[in-house]
Parts: structure tokens; C-alpha cells; sequence
């Protein structure tokens, strides 16, 4: 007998019953044993600020329609008694870029198993996720599907009011009817139910491709997660979508070519060659699906995602090149107003040259010389620019008098101008404000030392980790990073032109800045890979276990097809922990097919059983069928897949009953986090 303290049962049915007037479904009978133990992570270190669970709905951002807030309340209280599970919905401005960590602190505030925390960033359009240990994956996945699909259009009520009335339970018309009304509801046996599961899976699915859509073609470790069938119609749509853009960029190339020239127009062509290849390449993939050629599910999957992602980026590369374009042609209609402008800025910069030498003559009295160095010849230096800024607008004007089809160009003149104009501009800055400059190159070139060389260490230490990130402009950035250094060291120690080595020490330092925040962010994509690769290796594992039970209590009667599975699943999770630590994307793609191959075994075992208990007419009665329990098995594994939506069975089941209890776990069960962008 299950634990009193267990809050969910399966109560037995006999399978005669069920096989012939209709399987009668009782509220008892949609509960199910969820009780897996699972150590909640506790998040650390940031303290969520202004932020507190005082309702189920938190509306700190102020973006939630007034007039709807009572509904999606009531939703919500709905999804205790439905779907024992109690969502909090937080909506926010702070600026978080994790609010899967802000959901981890504030699922602390109610922590108890059946609880969820939902919190969506306004600002970092981000959605993070907590949950307890008796809310299934499965239903957070469909929560989070239900809300994203609304984030993405800005329907903030919207997404709030999705997410509710998931969790609710508020079904269709068909699922009402399939659910019936009061304590009871008749399925017209086996085919009612699987038809129900069914229509269950394809809305969850148009959820999954509706938020599929909205992701970047670089995220593949988001695709790796997507059922096949999402899958398959994203490639379909991206392989329209950029047969459609090469026909296009093609048109537009044509166009640009005679109003720029083929030198302007060189990137684009490239673009939009490199659009061809990837599309003949990706057509070529599609067919060798498409026609059997390749059958087996971790390919087909791998094809499609290659298709979706290469695609996808060639799509969106395509597009940004024509975009370019159309900003020219907005720069050509704006020329004369842009020549007028910078010949102004010409006739300003030439009356601060003469300022600049006076600044520079007052200077020297007061200063050693071996401190300006660097400043020297800058009015020298600006005249020249602002000469060759002149020249430049005078050819812009001749050009502007040309008809429209002739002023190719125009804008790469324009161009030279404006560089021109911001080099003298800098040049006369930098002796304007030497003396400033001097006094904190003398205050701050020690502490900034300091910084660099400890951003120096920081560097070498990402580049001896995994994470994927420009390493070739990390070492460059390290290197120019020390030479500042030397010449900062020499200059502070002989005190001559300090305020040329502080100048050299900034835009290293700002180099070196970039470098670290783009590695930092591969890092912690890193992590978060990992960190996902962890949770689908734990749960691939708990489904293989599921079937590694049934397998070793139900022996002789489990296949050799079911074996096979089930040892394909382990084969494929013993890959994900290998390449876990240094390949994370490889690691989600076999622990994704673990968990699939997991699936299949549990399908298959199924079968297995059902074959045994109809060729012994064996329906849990008395007797020898009594005490392996077959029908109750059977049922036990029907609503299990009913209730996880397909998945797996969950905890392992024993041999005998004997006071009629049932005995699965939770295999969809034992809390997590999760995120997504939109």
C-alpha cells in the first residue's frame, strides 16, 4: 500500500470492463503517485529586490490589463484543484538578464513541491522558470509554450491570461466533451483515449512551433529539444522562406548594382551567393528525408536542425545586406542636407586650430615638453584632415549636380568627409583637454595597471576553459593588453609622455573589455548548456531505470526489441556524460536521443505486455493472472502516458499487489528550472 502521506493515487480498473463498454474514468483515477524525491537547488548570491509573492500574480512592471487581472486570478486558483499545481506569474522591469535565478529566490518564499514560478523580464525579454518536485516537466514546458507564444507580439495580459489558463486546465470544446461533466466521464474504450491523447499532443505541438519560430537560427541547442514533427515543419518553412529571399535579394542586387556599382554591391553578392549553396545544400538534405534515404530518428533530427539553423542564419544574413541598401538609398535622397551639415562642421573645426596652438604654446611654459609628445603636431595633424574634408565635399557637390543613376558615389565620398572631420576633431580635443588628461593619467595609471593586468589573468583563465568564443582576438587583445603595460611602466618610471602611454593603456583596456564580455558570455552559455544537458541526463536516466525495471520483474516476457531500446537509450546517455564537460551541444543531441530511445523502449515494453496479457487472457483476475497483476499494469501504463502527455512511465513498478495500490513514480516529476527568450 502506497504511504498515507502520498497525495496522489492510481486506483485499480479491471481491464475486462475497460475493453468493453468504455473505459469509466473516475477523479481517482486521474491522480497519480508523483512522490520523487528531488534536492531543489537554492539560488545564490543576488537578491531579488522589490519583489515578493504577496499574490499569484505579481504585476511589477505595471503591464498587465486591470480589467482582466480577476479572470487570470481565478485561473490560477483553478490550477490547484485541476492540475495540483500552484503557479505564481511575476512580470517585471529590473534589469536581470537570468530570471530563471530570480525564480529560483523567489520560489523560496512558497516553497512547496507543488509550486511554480513564472518570472518574465520586460526590459531582457527573457522568461525564467522554477518549479517543485510534483509539478511535471511536461506541464511547464506547456506553460511556458502557452505564454511565449503571446511574449512574442508584446500581449503581456495575453501571455498571463495563456499561462493561467494552462495550468487551469481550460479545454477545448472537444476536451470537455472528451472529459464529460461531474465526477465521471465515458470514453468509448482504447480508441477514445488515444484519440484524446492525440489532440492533446497536436495543440501542444503548434504551441511548440509558434514559440519555435521566434528563436535565433543560432540557438541549435534550443532545436535539440523540439519534438521531430516541430522539427520537420520549421525546415519546410525556412526552406520557403529563403528560397523567397534569394528571389528577392536577387531582384534587389540588380537594382543596387546600378545605382552603386558592382564594388559597393560586392557584399551583398556574396550574400546572396552564399544563400544559393546553402539552399541547394539544404534541399538536398530535405530530400534525403524525405525519401527514406535516411530513416533513423537521430538523423533525420540532426538533417532537420542543420536545415533550420543554416538556413535560418543565410536568411537572416540576406535580409541585413538588403536592409543595408535600403538605408543608402535614404542616404542619397538626405546628401545635400548631409554636405551642408558636415561643410559647417569644417568652418567650426578651423576656428579651434588657432585656440589649439595658443593652448599648446601656454603649455609648454608651465609643463616638460617630454609630456605633451603625443599632442605635439595635433593642430598640424587637424589641419591636414579638415583640408582633406574640404576636397571631399567639394566632390560630393560636384556629384549631387549628376542625375540620380550616376551618384553611385556619392555616399562613399560623403564618408570620407565625415572621417575626415571626426579625426580633426579628436586631434584638436586631445589638446584641449591635455592638461585634464595629465592630471588622471598621473592619478589613474597605476590603478589602471592594475586592472588590466588582472583582466589580463581573467582572460588566460577563459581561454583554458571549453567555451566557444573568438580565441584569436582574445590572444591579439593580450597581447597589445602587455605592451601598454611596458609602456606605461617605462613611462611612469622615466615620467615622460604619460599621457600618450595612459591613452595607449585606455584603448587596450577597452579592447580587452570586449574580448572578456563576449568570452564571460560564452562562459555562461556554457554553464547554462551544462546545465541543461544535466537535467535531460538525469531525466533520459530515471525513464531508462522506468524500462531497466520493468525489464528485470517482467524477464522472459520483454522483447528483444524492447532490450534493444532500452540499450540504445543507455549507449546514448553514456555519450551525453562523456561529451558533456567539453561539448555541450553534442551532449543535449545524445541526451536527447536517449530520452527519445527511452521512450520507445517504454513503448515497446508496453506492447509487450499487452501481447502476454491477451495471449493468456490474462486480466487481472484471480489466479495466476491475479498475481502478476497484468491488467492493472496496463491500465497503470495507459493513463501514465495520458497524464505525462506521451512520455515516460516514471518510477519503476513491482512485481504483486496485494491490497490493490498502484506503484509508479513520477518519471515526469522532480522540480527544475528552465528559460527561454522571446
Amino acid at each position: 500500500m502506497l504511504p498515507k502521506t502520498s497525495g496522489w493515487r492510481i486506483t485499480r480498473v479491471s481491464l475486462a470492463g475497460a475493453m468493453g463498454a468504455g473505459l469509466l474514468l473516475s477523479p481517482a483515477i486521474l491522480w497519480a503517485d508523483a512522490h520523487l524525491a528531488s534536492a531543489q537547488a537554492q539560488a545564490q548570491g543576488v537578491t531579488v529586490e522589490r519583489l515578493q509573492l504577496s499574490s499569484r500574480l505579481v504585476d511589477q512592471a505595471g503591464v498587465i490589463d486591470g480589467s482582466a487581472k480577476s479572470d487570470i486570478e481565478a485561473a490560477l486558483r483553478e490550477g490547484v484543484q485541476k492540475n495540483k499545481t500552484k503557479l505564481y506569474l511575476v512580470y517585471t522591469d529590473q534589469q536581470d538578464n537570468n530570471p530563471t535565478r530570480v525564480a529560483q529566490q523567489l520560489r523560496a518564499q512558497d516553497s512547496s513541491a507543488n509550486t511554480m514560478v513564472m518570472v518574465i523580464s520586460t526590459t531582457s525579454r527573457n522568461v525564467g522558470m522554477d518549479w517543485g518536485e510534483r509539478v511535471s516537466r511536461s506541464l511547464a514546458g506547456e506553460i511556458r509554450d502557452a505564454a511565449v507564444a503571446k511574449l512574442t507580439n508584446d500581449d503581456w495580459t495575453g501571455s498571463a491570461q495563456a499561462a493561467a489558463n494552462k495550468v487551469a486546465g481550460r479545454a477545448s470544446t472537444e476536451s470537455k466533451v472528451w472529459m464529460g461533466a461531474g465526477a465521471t466521464a465515458v470514453v468509448g474504450g482504447l480508441g477514445g483515449a488515444v484519440w484524446w491523447s492525440r489532440r492533446n499532443r497536436r495543440k501542444t505541438e503548434s504551441q511548440q512551433l509558434e514559440a519555435a519560430r521566434t528563436i535565433n537560427p543560432d540557438d541549435v541547442d534550443y532545436y535539440a529539444q523540439q519534438p521531430t514533427s516541430v522539427l520537420r515543419t520549421l525546415a519546410a518553412d525556412e526552406l520557403q522562406s529563403t528560397d523567397e529571399s534569394i528571389r528577392k535579394g536577387a531582384q534587389e542586387l540588380q537594382v543596387a548594382t546600378d545605382e552603386f556599382g558592382p564594388e559597393r554591391t560586392r557584399d551583398l553578392a556574396r550574400a546572396l551567393e552564399h544563400s544559393r549553396s546553402t539552399l541547394t545544400r539544404a534541399f538536398e538534405l530535405e530530400h534525403q528525408v524525405r525519401s527514406g534515404v535516411v530513416m533513423q530518428e537521430d538523423q533525420v533530427r540532426s538533417i532537420l536542425i542543420e536545415v533550420i539553423s543554416s538556413c535560418g542564419k543565410a536568411d537572416k544574413n540576406l535580409n541585413a545586406k538588403t536592409a543595408e541598401f535600403n538605408n543608402l538609398r535614404q542616404e542619397l535622397i538626405n546628401a545635400p542636407e548631409r554636405v551642408e551639415e558636415l561643410r559647417r562642421r569644417t568652418i567650426e573645426l578651423r576656428g579651434r586650430i588657432p585656440r589649439a596652438r595658443n593652448k599648446l604654446t601656454e603649455l609648454h611654459s608651465r609643463l616638460d615638453a617630454n609630456l605633451l609628445v603625443s599632442v605635439q603636431n595635433n593642430p598640424d595633424v587637424a589641419e591636414e584632415e579638415i583640408n582633406e574634408a574640404d576636397k571631399a565635399l567639394d566632390r560630393a557637390n560636384e556629384l549631387l549636380k549628376r542625375p540620380a543613376g550616376e551618384q553611385g558615389g556619392l555616399i562613399d565620398v560623403i564618408g570620407g568627409a565625415r572621417m575626415a572631420i571626426n579625426q580633426a576633431d579628436s586631434q584638436l580635443t586631445a589638446v584641449e583637454r591635455a592638461e585634464e588628461q595629465l592630471r588622471q593619467a598621473h592619478n589613474n595609471l597605476t590603478s589602471l595597471m592594475s586592472e588590466v593586468e588582472g583582466e589580463i589573468a581573467e582572460a588566460e583563465r577563459l581561454l583554458q576553459g571549453p567555451a566557444s568564443f573568438d580565441r584569436t582576438a582574445m590572444e591579439q587583445a593580450i597581447s597589445n593588453a602587455r605592451l601598454a603595460l611596458q609602456q606605461s611602466n617605462e613611462a611612469r618610471t622615466s615620467n615622460t609622455d604619460l599621457l600618450g602611454a595612459y591613452n595607449t593603456l585606455l584603448q587596450a583596456d577597452a579592447e580587452l573589455d570586449d574580448c572578456l564580455d563576449s568570452a564571460r558570455g560564452a562562459e555562461s552559455d556554457f554553464r547554462r548548456s551544462d546545465a541543461i544537458v544535466g537535467r535531460m541526463v538525469d531525466n533520459g536516466a530515471l525513464q531508462l531505470q522506468s524500462v531497466e525495471d520493468v525489464i528485470n520483474n517482467r524477464g522472459s516476457i520483454i522483447s528483444v526489441e524492447s532490450r534493444s531500446a532500452a540499450n540504445a537509450a543507455r549507449q546514448y546517455l553514456a555519450e551525453a556524460q562523456q561529451a558533456r564537460a567539453t561539448n555541450p551541444k553534442s551532449a543535449m543531441s545524445a541526451a536527447q536521443q536517449a530520452s527519445s530511445w527511452a521512450e520507445r523502449a517504454t513503448q515497446l515494453v508496453r506492447e509487450d505486455i499487452d501481447r502476454f496479457n491477451n495471449r493468456n487472457n490474462f486480466y487481472g483476475g484471480g489466479g495466476y493472472g491475479r498475481g502478476y497483476g497484468g491488467g492493472d499494469i496496463l491500465t497503470g501504463m495507459l493513463l501514465g502516458s495520458l497524464l505525462s502527455g506521451g512520455g515516460g512511465f516514471g518510477g519503476g513498478f513491482g512485481g504483486g499487489w496485494s491490497d490493490g495500490d498502484g506503484g509508479f513514480g513520477g518519471g515526469d516529476f522532480g522540480g527544475g528550472s528552465d528559460s527561454a527568450s522571446f
